[in-house]
Formats: structure tokens, C-alpha cells, sequence
């Protein structure tokens, strides 16, 4: 308010002064012409009407500032109410064309301000949640080697918390040493380096890419971290894949050319031996044609291509028609087949041709591997949230470390005897279980003392219901 005041002040004194110069300037001019005995009498009037005229003049020129004064405190109300949290004043427009002027030009300044920190504030938003949402790690590394931004994505790598702004120091913000290395290591070039590196803390692969950013010389980079652990083990598992397939199809292939090349060199000629020969390429090609078809199937089922046709079904009649299908094989291989059923029903919602399928094969694997005079014991029985199926055998057991194992493609638990079967069965039987919101585990006391595979399939929504006694209704 100070200034508003001082420049009234200031106004009224020059005008008051402006006039007893004007007065003083007129008394000299007329004093001149007058003679000296007539001075005196002149000079007494001209002092007073001096003093009359620039009080007069002061207070004209005052109530004719007020106005600009009252405007330009206005501004400075508005000016300063930019910053205030309750939001800015209106600027006047009710002071002299200056005034006006001046108001115009701090409101359409402030506007543009205000319209460039709303950009700048949506920019850095949007900024934010890209940054956020990027499936790559980026890192910001400033002049002076201090981090000022680490997305969620770099985060996680690197198990260390995600940062949007601020400073910190690269060993602080990064915990990790190769990667603070590869970015504090000279470079000859302005060009991007790029390195694979393991990170210690999550022991991922990361492949990190160091661009220049800013202006050049001043050594501001980008850091950018791609996550290549699940591409490699993809790799590893396609590699696996593509070997074993190639192995396991070698086997009946090679028999295959022994049976040919033996029919060629005149075995054809013996009916007896030809029957035999025969039959053999008969069961290799009918063992690459099973093979072929469980590849396809576990593909489909991967891929989701597989649709499963569910309804309402009882386990207990899915189970016993499964076990008796392979009853004769557990004959032919001197083993006993039991099955026990719950007494109630188990009412799932399932496909009954995949479900059956699965309790074929874990049957189907408990007849390979258990020896002559060996028992197989299937049976089903309801917990609270679960109908469950069980299929035990009093065979070679299963070590600690292969219970998870078994159901990987192409394991086989025993590596003697490779020939039977390629190890897809248990891999396609845990895909489908969980196509049905299940779980399939393998249970084993240790080798040489059988093993228990269970799957367990979420009960309908009526028998999840309590039962209440009679006596508590």
C-alpha cells in the first residue's frame, strides 16, 4: 500500500510546488514593472494566493490520482493473490488507460502462464504413467552420476524402490554393482553401449542399453534394462523340446529301418518271420503315431485352443469306467486293479472324456511302473471344497526331488526303461486339471515304496452347501 500512498504524496507536493513556482515566476515578472513603493503592498496578496493556489493544486491533483491509486492497489491485490490458495482476483479495469494496460498485459501473461504449467503438469502425468506401465526398466543418470528417476519396471529387476524424482547416488538408487560399472565406464564415443548383465539381487538376465541424453559433453544417459530371464528359459525349454522330440522319435525310427532292412535281406521270404517283422513295425509306427497325436494335444491344450465341453457330472462314474478300460493291461502285467468309489456322490463341473482321460494315464503310468504281483488302488473321496481322485501303486516310488518333475514333458522318472512311453502323459494330465480350476500332485514315501498322484477338481456350487442336523433346525 506503501507505494499508492508515496505517489499521492509525491503528486500533491510537485503540484503544490509546480504552483508556488508559477506564482513566484508571475510576482518577479510583475514586480518588475512596478515601482518600489508599490512592491510591498503586491508582494503580501501574491504570497497568499501562492500558498491558496498550491493547496488548491495538491488537493485537485489528489482526488484526481486517487482513482489510479485505487487501481494500481487493486493490481497489487492480484498480483499477489497469483500464488494463493484459494485462487487469484480478478484484475481491474476501472483505472486510466495505463492502469488498464498494465492489468491486460499481467492477466494475459498470467493466463499463459497458468495455461503452460496445466500443459506442463499433464505432460508430466502422462509421463508418469507410461513410464509406469513400460514393461522395460528405465533409468535417468544426471551429469554429476546421481539418479533422478527409476520406473517400476527397472524397479522390480532390481529389487529396489522406484523413484520419479529427487536425487540419489547410482550405488543408493541401483544396489547393484555391474550395473553401476557399465554406467560409470568411459566411453569413447557419444554412441549407445549396451552390455548383459545378471542382476545379483533377482538373478535376472538383463540386457542394458546406456544412451546419450541432453546435450552432448554434459554425460546425462538413459539407462534402458530389458528383462531377458523368461525369453531364455522359453529358449532352453524350445531347445529341450526340439531335442527330446528328435530322441524319443529316433528310437522307433531306428527299429524301424532294422525291421525293413532285415525284411530286404530275405526275411521276407519266411512267412513266420515276416508276421513277426510285421507286427514289430506295426507297434513302432502305431508308438510314433500315439506320440504325434499326445504332441498335438499338448498343444492345443498350451495354446488354449482345447475347449473343454463341462456339465454337471458325478466323478464317481467318471473314475470306475476309466479304471476298467485298462483292467485287461493291469491283468497282462500280473497287477490287481481296485477301485473304491465315495458313497455319496461328487457332483463336478467337467468334461467327462478329459477328466477320464487323466485318470487313464495316471493308471496308465502306475501299470508301467510297478512290477509283477503289484497292486493299483484308485479311489475318490470329497474334503470341503474338493472332489479328489487318487490312484496309488505299490511300485518304484518317486525321489523327493522328481515329485514336481514327473510332470514336465518328456520326464521320465526311470531312465531305464525309455521305451515306455515318451513322457507326455502326466504333462497333458496336469494342462487339462488346471484347464478345470484344479490341482495335480504326485505323493511318494521315497524310491521303491510306490507313489500316490492325486487331483483334486472344485465341488459344484450345491454340494459346498453345510449341512445342518435335524436336531438344529
Amino acid at each position: 500500500m506503501r507505494p499508492a500512498g508515496g505517489l499521492r504524496a509525491r503528486a500533491a507536493v510537485a503540484a503544490a510546488a509546480g504552483m508556488l513556482i508559477a506564482v513566484l515566476v508571475a510576482g518577479i515578472v510583475l514586480a518588475i514593472g512596478i515601482e518600489a513603493e508599490a512592491r510591498g503592498e503586491v508582494a503580501g496578496p501574491l504570497i497568499v494566493a501562492a500558498v491558496l493556489g498550491g493547496m488548491l493544486a495538491a488537493g485537485l491533483t489528489a482526488c484526481l490520482m486517487n482513482r489510479e491509486v485505487r487501481a494500481l492497489r487493486q493490481v497489487t491485490r492480484s498480483t499477489e493473490s497469483l500464488l494463493s490458495p484459494e485462487g487469484p482476483e480478478p484484475f481491474p479495469r476501472t483505472g486510466g488507460p495505463e492502469v488498464n494496460d498494465l492489468s491486460r498485459a499481467i492477466s494475459d501473461t498470467t493466463d499463459a502462464l497458468q495455461a503452460e504449467s496445466r500443459a506442463l503438469e499433464h505432460d508430466h502425468a502422462r509421463l508418469e504413467t507410461v513410464l509406469a506401465s513400460m514393461t522395460d526398466g528405465v533409468v535417468i543418470v544426471e551429469a554429476d552420476d546421481t539418479v533422478s528417476l527409476v520406473n517400476q519396471a527397472a524397479a522390480d529387476m532390481l529389487d529396489v524402490r522406484p523413484r520419479m524424482e529427487g536425487h540419489a547416488s547410482l550405488a543408493d538408487a541401483l544396489r547393484d554393482n555391474d550395473l553401476v560399472e557399465f554406467i560409470l565406464a568411459p566411453t569413447s564415443t557419444e554412441q549407445p553401449a549396451a552390455r548383459l548383465l545378471t542382476v545379483g539381487a533377482t538373478e535376472r538376465e538383463v540386457h542394458a542399453i546406456a544412451v546419450p541424453l541432453g546435450v552432448p559433453g554434459l554425460r546425462q544417459r538413459l539407462v534402458l534394462l530389458r528383462d531377458l530371464t523368461d525369453l531364455r528359459q522359453t529358449e532352453t525349454v524350445r531347445r529341450d523340446f526340439v531335442a527330446n522330440v528328435s530322441h524319443e522319435l529316433r528310437t522307433p525310427l531306428t527299429a524301424l529301418r532294422a525291421l525293413v532292412e532285415t525284411l530286404q535281406d530275405g526275411a521276407a521270404d519266411d512267412p513266420a518271420s515276416r508276421t513277426e517283422f510285421l507286427h514289430g513295425i506295426e507297434v513302432e509306427v502305431e508308438r510314433m503315431s500315439q506320440m504325434i497325436a499326445e504332441l498335438l494335444d499338448l498343444a492345443r491344450i498350451e495354446s488354449g485352443m482345447a475347449d473343454l465341453d463341462l456339465a454337471q457330472v458325478d466323478l464317481n462314474q467318471v473314475v470306475a469306467p476309466a479304471a476298467d478300460r485298462l483292467r485287461a493291461q493291469a491283468v497282462r502285467h500280473e497287477l490287481t486293479l481296485d477301485v473304491a468309489a465315495n458313497a455319496d456322490p461328487l457332483p463336478v463341473h467337467a468334461d467327462a472324456d478329459r477328466t477320464a482321460r487323466v485318470v487313464m494315464s495316471l493308471i496308465h503310468n502306475a501299470i508301467k511302473f510297478t512290477p509283477p504281483s503289484g497292486a493299483i488302488r484308485v479311489a475318490t473321496h470329497r474334503t470341503d471344497e474338493d472332489a479328489v481322485i487318487s490312484v496309488s501303486d505299490t511300485g518304484n516310488g518317486l525321489a523327493l526331488d522328481e515329485l514336481d518333475r514327473v510332470f514336465e514333458r518328456f520326464y521320465k522318472a526311470d531312465p531305464s526303461r525309455s521305451g515306455a512311453g515318451a513322457g507326455l502323459g502326466l504333462s497333458i494330465a496336469r494342462h487339462t486339471v488346471r484347464q478345470h480350476g484344479g490341482r495335480i500332485w504326485a505323493e511318494s514315501p521315497g524310491l521303491g515304496r510306490g507313489a500316490t498322484f492325486r487331483v483334486a477338481l472344485p465341488l459344484s456350487q450345491p454340494a459346498r452347501q453345510v449341512q445342518i442336523p435335524l436336531g438344529q433346525r
